[in-house]
């Protein structure tokens, strides 16, 4: 099984805690009702939209964007 990996494009507050801008996900499936059942790097289980995460290269980079 591939993992894919996805980055958080907005920070997500819920009652459980907070998934920031920038984290990593991993995709576990796909629910029901369309929301995607990710993992973050702490092995939290949370439900996003998919419009929430991208897997664009520069995106999925680790260096913030910088105008040198």
């Amino acid at each position: 099984m591939i993992r894919k990996s996805y980055r958080v494009l907005q920070t997500i507050a819920t009652v459980d805690g907070t998934l920031y801008e920038g984290d990593m996900v991993h995709f576990q499936s796909e629910e029901n009702n369309g929301d995607w059942r990710v993992k973050d790097t702490m092995g939290k289980i949370w439900y996003v939209k998919k419009q929430q995460v991208t897997d664009t290269p520069v995106r999925l980079s680790r260096k913030e964007k910088s105008n040198d």
